[in-house]
């Protein structure tokens, strides 16, 4: 899930700082020469929230780029893993990471000019999504 972050969101302080203050970890893969952040569950390094972060140098706004990772990858040599993209918890986890961010101004978000390039027309806008509310034994069953 791809989540929209314009720069005067930030106030000055750097991506890393405010996934920091979000309890995400950085991440460096000397293979791919790429950082990345990680937001564990517990103890264990899966399952986690894994974020990357598209920085454009020429534009107001940045990507997070957010994914659920379930496991390692379960053969040597292989890269892919087990990790949804968008469900429950990928989009309860990008609604935290935007309240953590002050709203934009409106007048902002109608002067800003986004050039309709492949990335920009996948981006998916994140839905807001009332968390259902339970009861005590339907959460022990499901």
């Amino acid at each position: 899930m791809k989540i929209k972050v314009f720069k005067s969101q930030l106030q000055g302080t750097s991506p890393t700082q405010l996934l920091r203050r979000a309890g995400y970890a950085l991440i460096f893969d000397r293979r791919l020469q790429q950082e990345s952040f990680a937001r564990r569950f517990g103890r264990d390094f899966y399952p986690r929230f894994h974020l990357y972060v598209q920085d454009f140098s020429d534009r107001d706004y940045l990507f997070f780029n957010l994914h659920l990772d379930q496991k390692k990858a379960s053969y040597a040599g292989q890269t892919s893993h087990s990790a949804d993209y968008d469900g429950d918890l990928v989009t309860q986890e990008a609604i935290r990471l935007q309240s953590l961010l002050p709203a934009v101004n409106s007048n902002a978000l109608k002067n800003n000019v986004i050039n309709t390039d492949v990335l920009n027309s996948l981006q998916a806008e994140l839905p807001v999504i009332e968390p259902k509310k339970q009861s005590f034994w339907s959460k022990l069953f499901n």
